[in-house]
């Protein structure tokens, strides 16, 4: 039984639904706790932070998020020790300290690492006298999350990764199936915009993690089925049009695209 069947035991099991995320998260936490316990990491908050941080819906924002939190945890580290160096400890000068903290993050995009980073920075301003020294706690600091932002991205990329082509293949037939509803029952137009909006989130993910992915499936296609499948709701809102030329247009198009999504869900199916 490898990780992914035993996942879906535990999940078979649970009371409560519990997300694979979820699961992965808590191997990812449990194996930075353990390399905590060893020389290798000086501080397990900061590696927790940057694991959990790194552990995202796609292997791709995995690596952006985790970076991110790697980065911002240098820029803190660097400002604090400046401040703490030069004992700028003034109301003045730790205004000026969180306020560069901001804006560097700006720069370097990485906005969702502020709190942590002005965190890190005030604890290096206001605890000076570390052991080891400033200099050693700041650069070990940096490297406790990188640590960990490691952990979490190798975790997500390799144990039971996301299988955004599966997601896509139920989301595309759900919507084959409302739409065939639609079509005697207008009043599930709704509930039809409703996965639509899903299945242009799930395709986001499956083309962010589009180079992790070894399937033999055209990517060309499947956006041509996404955009496809957006111009349904169009045709439905005018498929019953008192004029018959436009009722016509309309009504062949829907049928089309039916088509085109049934291919592709048997092709979808037959690749995963």
């Amino acid at each position: 039984m490898n990780i992914q069947q035993t996942i879906n035991k535990i999940k078979d099991y649970s009371p409560i639904s519990i997300g694979m995320r979820t699961f992965k998260t808590w191997i990812a936490a449990t194996l930075t706790a353990m390399a905590a316990l060893t020389p290798i990491i000086g501080n397990p908050f900061y590696a927790l932070m940057g694991t959990v941080f790194s552990m995202q819906a796609t292997v791709a924002s995995s690596f952006k998020m985790g970076f991110g939190r790697v980065i911002g945890t240098a820029i803190g580290a660097f400002i604090g020790f400046i401040f703490a160096y030069f004992e700028l400890n003034s109301p003045l000068s730790i205004g000026l300290a969180i306020a560069l903290v901001i804006i560097i993050c700006g720069l370097f995009n990485i906005k969702h690492s502020i709190l942590i980073t002005v965190t890190l920075c005030l604890l290096i301003m206001f605890n000076p006298d570390r052991e080891g020294g400033l200099f050693h706690y700041a650069f070990f600091r940096t490297l406790d999350t990188a640590f960990g932002v490691v952990i979490g991205f190798l975790v997500n990329r390799f144990i039971a990764p996301p299988n955004h082509l599966k997601a896509l293949q139920l989301e595309l037939a759900t919507i084959y199936k409302l739409a065939k509803e639609v079509l005697t029952d207008h009043k599930k137009l709704p509930a039809l915009k409703k996965e639509l909006n899903t299945l242009a989130l799930i395709h986001t993910n499956y083309q962010a993690d589009e180079k992790y992915d070894n399937h033999d499936v055209s990517n060309e296609n499947l956006r041509n089925m996404v955009e496809a499948c957006h111009y349904l709701c169009f045709h439905f809102q005018h498929y019953k049009d008192s004029d018959t030329t436009i009722k016509n247009y309309h009504t062949a198009n829907i049928y089309k695209t039916l088509a085109l999504l049934e291919k592709t869900i048997a092709e979808l199916k037959g690749a995963i």
